[in-house]
Parts: C-alpha cells; structure tokens; sequence
C-alpha cells in the first residue's frame, strides 16, 4: 500500500482529532521538484476519512468521501516532513465535513488547507 511505502504513521487518532505525519519523498513530486498536489489531497483525504471512521461499527457503516476541496499555499520540497491534522467542522446523521491543516515539519508553515464532505453508508 503506497500509505505505508512511503512512511506515514498517524500520531493521533481519536474522535476530535487525526494526526498523520509523512515524510516527503521523490515518489511524491511533481516535475518541479516540489510536492505534487495530487499527494496533499491524497494525505488530505486520507486522514479525514479515517477520523470520520472512528466510532462506526465497521461491520455496519463506512465512510466514503463525496467532496474534497484543497487549497495549497507554500510548496513542500523532499527531505520535509507533513502534518496533516483532521478536525471535524460538522458531524451530522450521515453526513460529515472535516478541515484538514497540512503542514510544513522545517518551519511550522500552514501550507495546505482542504475540507473533505463524507458520506455515512451502510453497508448492504
């Protein structure tokens, strides 16, 4: 699984909040030599999945995400580290919408912003 070949690990996980932290690597850039966007919705995603997962019946329900929005602010070169952290803006029946922060471990700088739309669905 490309998660976990190019060395993320959540440092937190719970109901309020998911924190995953990945180092940048070459498989990650775009041409430029910067981190391809597609990487940051990826983290993005990611994360706010899995908080929106926490505290389902997993037998039951999943999450599935209907709408992702990102935003990218500053580039992130390889050798950095992102934090992506997940916090949720609404939790409803079945429907969810989390804010997810990414940013750069060198210097603290908020260098993406996206909100993921979840959907709740049972499974048949």
């Amino acid at each position: 699984m490309f998660f976990e070949r190019i060395g993320a690990r959540y440092l937190q996980r719970d109901a309020d909040c998911v924190v995953l932290s990945t180092p940048v690597v070459e498989e990650m850039l775009q041409p430029q030599g910067i981190l391809h966007g597609g990487m940051s919705a990826y983290l993005a995603e990611t994360v706010a999945s899995d908080a929106a997962s926490i505290g389902l019946d997993a037998n039951k329900e999943y999450a599935v995400g209907l709408d992702l929005t990102s935003t990218h602010l500053l580039p992130v070169h390889q050798g950095d580290t992102i934090r992506s952290v997940a916090t949720p803006v609404r939790r409803g029946g079945r429907v969810h919408i989390w804010k997810v922060e990414q940013f750069r471990e060198s210097d603290g700088a908020l260098f993406n912003v996206s909100q993921l739309t979840v959907y709740i669905k049972h499974r048949n």
